[in-house]
């Protein structure tokens, strides 16, 4: 195995350029590649560490929108203020994210990367609409987050590609986030929520939910909040409008139906909470 750290991105793009042809995986944090390994996974032909890429850790905060680098730890999200002010549900599952020493490590970039579909960050980064930056061989490019990630594991990365950036739009939007686990924060989720919205007097004029570990890929319960938003529904109708967006399995932590009764308690224990029904 050959094993590079580029030291600036114009040295990575050249790296990566050189391996077009080759297949080569990306270290990041570690904190799930390298159990892989351990697991018995095979070791690539080429490993390219990209601690060393200091462009990759910034947070840059405009008007409208804030860039986060790729390599930003999690714990970095958790202390940032700007995240509890306006992310609240990102800083929520920053703080409920595995331990301390996973936090410092982990980054938000192979969180993504990761595409797991019990990915703590992800269904807040889902509900707040993130935008990703991604560099290749083949130059820049950006896509949403939702058509980022195709499945368990799965991405849109192209071939010797990486994630740089994700992008958030700045909004007064208000937001929570709700993690179900076997225990707390080391625990993969059993299932996880977040809510983004805005209401005035019981009324919602925006909301976005999104939910993981209910399906192959964070989903939004898109069924069920534009009912609410143009007053279609009513209590009765949740819970079919909630199951219509979801398709949970059965697997060591859970079962679907217990995966379905909690989302269903969550996100009804919050629209009730917030609404006047």
């Amino acid at each position: 195995m050959q094993f590079y750290q580029p030291t600036s991105m114009r040295e990575f793009i050249e790296l990566s350029s050189s391996l077009s042809d080759e297949f080569a995986t990306f270290l990041a944090g570690g904190t799930d590649l390298l159990p892989r390994y351990e697991r018995g996974q095979a070791m690539p032909d080429h490993l390219i560490d990209l601690k060393k890429l200091s462009d990759l850790y910034h947070i840059n905060i405009k008007d409208d929108v804030i860039q986060i680098g790729a390599l930003t730890s999690i714990q970095v999200i958790q202390e940032k203020p700007l995240f509890q002010s306006e992310f609240m549900a990102l800083h929520m599952a920053a703080h409920d994210f595995a331990g301390a020493q996973i936090r410092h490590r982990g980054t938000i970039g192979g969180n993504i990367v990761n595409a797991s579909p019990a990915g703590d960050l992800l269904p807040a980064l889902y509900a707040f609409g993130a935008v990703l930056t991604l560099i290749g061989p083949d130059g820049e490019r950006q896509l949403p987050i939702q058509d980022f990630v195709l499945g368990p594991g799965k991405t849109a990365l192209k071939q010797n590609e990486i994630l740089v950036t994700i992008n958030l739009e700045r909004t007064p939007y208000k937001s929570t986030f709700h993690k179900v686990g076997l225990r707390q924060s080391m625990a993969i989720s059993v299932a996880n929520l977040a809510f983004v919205y805005s209401e005035k007097n019981g009324v919602f004029d925006y909301l976005k939910i999104a939910a993981g570990a209910v399906a192959p890929t964070i989903v939004t319960l898109d069924k069920l909040t534009s009912t609410i938003l143009d007053n279609t529904s009513t209590p009765e109708d949740w819970p079919l409008l909630i199951e219509a967006d979801i398709s949970p399995i059965d697997d060591i932590r859970a079962t679907a139906k217990y995966r379905k009764q909690v989302v269903n308690n969550l996100v009804q224990a919050f629209l009730r909470r917030e609404l006047t029904v």
